[in-house]
């Protein structure tokens, strides 16, 4: 099992989780560290595709100020090297913690 975190930016590009192999995503907290709600989209992609309304996975997610948000009720298996992106629409404001597990 692994776990990393990444602080959101305003850039879509950013990763948030880069699978290596094949490996389920057990839970996603996204965390908002701030006294302001933040909107976050995320997007499932493969290495050489942009985040884009055909692989966003959640659209203006709008986290209330010092709360999080759990994604925790189905497995995301990814493929070696398909990634997790996200955008929010103040940089700093949300943390990511990403729980996987190797398949």
């Amino acid at each position: 099992m692994a776990i990393t975190s990444t602080q959101l930016t305003t850039t879509a590009s950013a990763n948030v989780f880069t699978a290596a192999g094949q490996q389920a995503i057990t839970v996603m907290y996204l965390c908002n560290t701030t006294a302001n709600t933040t909107m976050v989209d995320m997007y499932v992609t493969s290495s050489v595709a942009n985040a884009a309304a055909n692989n966003q996975i959640y659209s203006a997610l709008e986290i209330t100020a010092n709360d999080t948000y759990v994604i925790s009720t189905e497995k995301l298996i990814l493929d070696n090297g398909y990634l997790i992106r996200a955008i929010a629409n103040v940089a700093n404001n949300i943390t990511v913690t990403v729980s996987s597990i190797s398949v």
